[in-house]
């Protein structure tokens, strides 16, 4: 692969750019990919062994090289023995110039790949695409603008070569005399003017680069915004609007039965639950990082357990001892995640349509018309994303999810960046198109009352453990345990001594409370939740308990009121203890307003109201 003889620098330094530039791409592309996937020390070691060329001095780089490729050199003589010299040639214009541009290429991809969603490649192998069509329709058009910068940052390094060249090619004219060695030999020889000529074609050419760059990185920016400059594509043509086409669901008439023992262990963090349930609506509580989202990634197949089992409707997705470990495409479990993960340069209608590109077009179409319909979204079906509001966002999502009528459909979070408004809406939208698919759907939620409103059963977890599951009424009304009772909202919880088999004294409050019938010797606490309680003048005629009172403090909410109330004996000094918080209907409150000002109000608890916990 020698150059004709007579070359000029100009066609040389083009050419010598352009096949160093093809031999990064494809270098740069599994370097960023390798390393971005790594972490700690070896990623530390490998950026530093990966951008060294950038920063060490190109004479030293050269002598390094010459000294592996050179006719004794370890690499060299090999390649001698085959009758390949690549040293004082221009293959090692080539090789100089793709060294030094190597750490560009792989920077600026490793950045606009690091730059990605982190939920968008998931989300896509969740809908049924493999790793290679992730690859080529979400990851390759999302960081295609920054392969193209670093293509342009790349050819202009490679353009402006000197030192490493000169150290391996040498300075031969019409073969490896490209254009910086030529100013250099202009100089040396005191001709000036042409020394200028050869710096001007240097400067136009990585101006052009350095142009392109911006240009690249402006294409990297999607719509945000309704007018946004850049017209909305349509990669699909979607039927006339109309009434919507529905397919029958397949679900309702079809059992369904999840079972699943997954263990996993990250550093100190050790995840173990076992779950069976045929139950079809399950919301999975717990507090921030309990392990709500990881059983959630692991159920889908986006992380691997250390060991376990995971059973769909008689159908095994994973079981370590059996070597089975279906990738995610394979599954049928659709993800829809707390940030919507739509992929910012697809369409509407592309995205809700992505998992279906094995089905016919016209069937395609129908049931993406049918689901864009459904959420009210098939005016929108072409435009991007980013010029959505953030609940049309959400009902792209939950459209796209829902389309491929998955076998079990995860939701973590979809609604905790709404303000309350939208996310009571979307809620409602979701409780009516779950209720007309008959997708089973567990759901990750911080909100017990959409937990209470979306799910039947609930499932409550605490540092990868179970800590209960079952109807979410009994959930609700016997939680068991204190970390359970918090977690669905039990705002008041004390520790309990226990006086008599049915008497005791909740310390927190300094009240005795008389129970009907002996606790279990491991109960410690008792809890009494807020709405539960009453306040009036009189006690409430089904109180078990009722207790003079007096309020301490109030906050007011739009519709609802926190009462703060000490019971009278406290609140008079003969004790100290925390304040009991009574939720009351603001109706309620302005009436009682007046009373709590005079101090002669009683709090009722009614027989039920009383909570055992461990």
């Amino acid at each position: 692969m020698e150059a004709a003889p007579g070359l000029s620098p100009l066609l040389l330094s083009l050419r010598t750019a352009a096949l160093a530039v093809l031999l990064v791409v494809p270098l740069g592309f599994i370097a960023a990919e390798q390393v971005r996937r790594w972490r700690g020390a070896r990623r530390t070691v490998a950026d530093l062994l990966l951008l060294s060329p950038l920063v060490l001095p190109p004479t030293v780089l050269g002598f390094v090289l010459l000294q592996l490729l050179g006719r004794y050199g370890p690499l060299g003589e090999p390649l001698a023995r085959l009758g390949l010299e690549l040293v004082f040639s221009w293959p090692a214009t080539v090789l100089s110039a793709a060294v030094v541009a190597f750490p560009l290429m792989y920077r600026t991809l490793l950045a606009s790949l690091e730059q990605l969603d982190p939920g968008l490649e998931g989300v896509a192998r969740s809908l049924g695409a493999g790793p290679w069509r992730v690859w080529r329709r979400i990851t390759f058009p999302l960081v295609l603008p920054g392969l193209g910068a670093g293509i342009s940052l790349s050819y202009a390094r490679a353009l402006g070569e000197f030192g490493t060249t000169l150290m391996l090619a040498g300075n031969i004219p019409g073969r490896t005399q490209t254009l910086p060695l030529a100013i250099f030999a202009a100089v040396d020889a005191g001709d000036l003017p042409q020394a200028w000529v050869w710096t001007g074609q240097v400067l136009l050419l990585n101006g052009l680069c350095l142009g392109l760059v911006q240009l690249f990185l402006r294409r990297g920016r999607w719509p945000r915004g309704a007018d946004a400059s850049i017209p909305a594509p349509t990669p699909e043509p979607l039927p006339a609007p109309g009434p919507p086409v529905k397919s029958p669901p397949r679900h309702p008439q079809t059992p369904f039965d999840l079972r699943f023992a997954l263990h996993r262990r990250h550093g100190a963090f050790r995840f173990d639950l076992a779950l069976a349930t045929p139950c079809r609506r399950l919301a999975i509580l717990g507090a921030s990082g309990a392990g709500k989202s990881l059983l959630l990634r692991l159920l889908a197949g986006l992380e691997r357990p250390s060991s376990g089992r995971i059973e769909l409707n008689g159908r095994v997705l994973f079981d370590a001892e059996r070597g089975i470990d279906l990738p995610p495409e394979r599954r049928r479990i659709a993800v829809m995640l707390q940030h919507d993960a739509l992929f910012p340069h697809l369409s509407v209608a592309a995205n809700v349509g992505f998992g279906l590109a094995h089905l016919p077009a016209a069937e395609r179409h129908a049931r993406v018309a049918a689901q864009l319909a459904a959420v009210g979204l098939l005016d929108q079906a072409r435009q991007y994303p980013a010029q959505l509001s953030g609940g049309q966002q959400q009902r792209t999502a939950l459209a796209r999810a829902l389309v491929t009528e998955p076998d079990l459909l995860l939701l973590d979070e979809p609604f905790s960046s709404q303000d309350a408004h939208r996310r009571r809406r979307l809620q409602q939208l979701m409780e009516e198109l779950l209720a007309r698919s008959g997708v089973p759907t567990l759901l990750v939620t911080h909100d017990m009352d959409e937990a209470y409103r979306l799910c039947q059963e609930l499932l409550v977890i605490d540092r990868g453990a179970l800590l209960r599951h079952g109807p979410r009424r009994e959930v609700f009304e016997r939680p068991g345990a204190v970390a359970v009772a918090r977690l669905t909202g039990c705002k008041n919880i004390s520790a309990v001594q226990r006086l008599a088999p049915t008497r005791l004294r909740a310390l927190a409050w300094g009240l005795e409370l008389v129970t009907p019938e002996p606790l279990e010797a491991a109960v410690t606490h008792v809890g009494m939740r807020a709405n539960h309680l009453e306040l009036g003048t009189a006690p409430a005629p089904d109180a078990a308990h009722h207790w003079p009172c007096r309020v301490v403090r109030v906050s007011e909410g739009p519709l609802h009121v926190t009462v703060f109330v000490l019971p009278a004996a406290m609140a008079d000094g003969h004790g100290a203890c925390e304040p009991i918080l009574v939720e009351l209907r603001r109706r309620r409150w302005s009436v009682l307003a007046q009373a709590a000002a005079a101090g002669d109000l009683v709090l009722s608890l009614p027989a039920d109201g009383l909570l055992p916990l461990r």
